[in-house]
């Protein structure tokens, strides 16, 4: 995870210190995806310790790409319900 923050503050000038929305940060999608980044490490290494064989390679990219998208879409999808709850 550490990695991951590292290029996320090469990328974007660093982290900022407040995220809000006055600032133009969304509140959870403004931070480092620790849960997605997190999740994906996790089943990534659940996979290379239960499977055994050159097959764990691809199988630990597909872990890695489609558990990351997706908790982080739905990182990205509870922040815009969140942030616009009340304007209907």
């Amino acid at each position: 995870m550490l990695g991951f923050a590292f290029v996320g503050a090469l990328a974007y000038g660093g982290i900022p210190g407040h995220l809000d929305q006055e600032r133009g940060h969304p509140l959870l999608w403004g931070s480092l995806h620790f849960v997605s980044v997190g999740l994906a490490i996790g089943a990534v290494t659940l996979a290379a310790y239960l499977v055994e064989g050159w097959i764990v390679w691809p199988l630990g990219g597909f872990l890695v790409t489609s558990i990351y998208l997706l908790v982080v879409g739905a990182e990205s999808a509870t922040t815009y319900l969140w942030e616009h709850r009340g304007d209907e």
